[in-house]
């Protein structure tokens, strides 16, 4: 399968099916658990089309699923990000746990990890204790507030809950990974500029 790279979509537009899968297969794949998050998906998709920022869908999503207690992972660079965050699921009457990056405070030498500033005392990030606490504390759902590249990674797999991304990092385009993409300067620099773009 490439389809980043197909000419037509038609499994969007006429209903190819490009796979060796039928659709009963596919259905099969989905266990009454997967189901019920994929109709309160469907809803909050449905409902609030072009109508709700991604942090407004998400507790509408909760909301569905009649989850009481969100878990937030988040980094230090985004404290302040992560408390509005918290606040906003606070308002909607949620229960929220929130666990920072750098918990425990473990020097990165202690996992012989390369340092910004070698030489110096430096935290390292700590994504599967900020993933123990959330299931300790019996988060229903967690949602990720800018944790690096492969943290982020390792948090969603020691979760128990489900896990989303809020805010995703990018330290050069203020968090907006997409601007890489949707800005032609940056496409340009990345070599991924179209055939005849000025």
């Amino acid at each position: 399968m490439n389809c980043a790279f197909c000419p037509h979509h038609k499994c969007y537009t006429e209903g190819q099916n490009c796979t060796r899968f039928t659709h009963d297969e596919v259905c099969e794949f989905y266990s009454e658990n997967d189901r019920r998050m994929m109709r309160a998906s469907a809803v909050t998709e449905s409902r609030n089309y072009m109508k709700m920022t991604r942090l407004e869908e998400s507790a509408f999503f909760a909301k569905e699923l009649g989850v009481k207690k969100i878990g937030i992972a988040f980094c230090i660079g985004l404290a302040n990000e992560a408390h509005f965050c918290a606040q906003y699921f606070k308002a909607q009457g949620f229960v929220v746990e929130s666990v920072c990056c750098k918990v425990c405070s473990v020097d990165k030498d202690l996992l012989e990890l390369e340092k910004i500033k070698p030489g110096k005392r430096e935290a390292m990030c700590n994504p599967k204790t900020q993933a123990r606490l959330l299931n300790d504390a019996g988060t229903e759902l967690n949602f990720i507030v800018g944790l690096c590249v492969g943290h982020d990674m390792l948090f969603t797999m020691a979760s128990k809950a489900p896990v989303s991304s809020l805010i995703t990092k990018d330290r050069v385009l203020a968090n907006n990974p997409a601007g890489a993409v949707y800005s032609r300067y940056w496409r340009r620099k990345l070599g991924i500029l179209e055939d005849g773009t000025v």
